[in-house]
């Protein structure tokens, strides 16, 4: 077993929180190997000059430039994550940056926001509603709701793992894992919630927004890949792996995703001349009604 494939199954790229995909340097590689498509998603969320932001579930900051170049000077922003690790790497890079307008950076959790009702114009979430189940994701949009101003935008991100696909590879390979992964005895927050993805609508519906609208994002790569893109793939597959040995994938799949543990194997499937992996990442946005203030966290009046 490489040092590759310890790091990948102790940590499984966590932040101190513990939580799988967490940490920062998995979420700059992917940030980095979809920041065309990412970027293009962000922009379409409806966000306004002037406007003040939080980004909920920052990770390391990486969408804090963008934001910060839409508020523009006459804006604000805040940034909020539960790792203390990415909080401080957060606060480390917009001290560096060069931004048009403020941004405060803190701890908190995403279940019991640490602000008043209607502090901000709006909120972004990107890839963190994938670590709540079922029953603990009405609390947490009650939460980005109740933060937001009568009128503002609640914008909602995250993957739909059944849009993954690789090629040269057996097309219902992610499929299988999937499936399996919705079958063991104790299903994680994060395989439900990865899989979620094209759902967010109907849940913000159901929160009680309004005008709520989805897009659905299929990111595409083919070889030969970026040197980031490569190392997300690589990364990714490779934890994939991991689940797929874990959670009981039929047996004739589990030669090929043995394989795939070791990025640095040779014929690796990343460097075969025709491979091909897409992506799908959702969009969901909704606009807090005026009916939903003069409630506090317990949905009381």
């Amino acid at each position: 077993m490489t040092s590759h494939q310890r790091r990948n199954e102790s940590g499984a790229h966590a932040s101190s929180t513990g939580q799988a995909l967490t940490g920062t340097g998995w979420l700059d590689a992917h940030f980095e190997a979809c920041r065309p498509e990412y970027e293009a998603m962000l922009s379409l969320v409806g966000i306004e000059p002037g406007w003040h932001v939080l980004d909920a579930g920052c990770g390391g900051g990486s969408y804090l430039p963008l934001l910060a170049e839409i508020v523009g000077r006459s804006g604000r922003l805040a940034a909020l994550d539960l790792a203390p690790d990415n909080v401080a790497l957060t606060q480390k890079r917009v001290a560096g940056w060069d931004l048009p307008c403020p941004v405060e950076v803190r701890v908190g959790s995403l279940g019991s926001l640490p602000y008043p009702d209607d502090a901000f114009d709006a909120v972004w979430c990107a890839n963190t509603t994938q670590h709540f189940d079922d029953e603990e994701l009405p609390a947490v949009l009650a939460e980005l709701c109740r933060v937001v101003r009568p009128g503002g935008l609640v914008a909602v991100k995250d993957v739909d793992m059944n849009l993954l696909r690789l090629f040269p590879a057996d097309p219902f390979l992610v499929l299988h894992l999937c499936e399996a992964s919705l079958r063991v005895d104790r299903v994680t927050a994060e395989s439900r919630g990865s899989l979620r993805g094209r759902e967010l609508r109907r849940w913000l519906e159901r929160s009680g927004l309004t005008e709520v609208w989805q897009r659905t994002t299929l990111i595409e790569r083919w070889a030969p890949l970026r040197p980031v893109e490569r190392r997300f793939f690589g990364d990714w597959l490779a934890y994939l792996a991991g689940l797929a040995e874990e959670r009981g994938v039929p047996e004739a799949d589990l030669a090929t995703w043995r394989a795939l543990r070791d990025p640095t194997a040779p014929d690796h499937l990343l460097d075969h001349p025709e491979f091909y992996a897409s992506e799908g990442q959702v969009v969901a946005v909704g606009r807090v009604p005026d009916a939903h203030k003069g409630r506090g966290r317990d949905g009381g009046t």
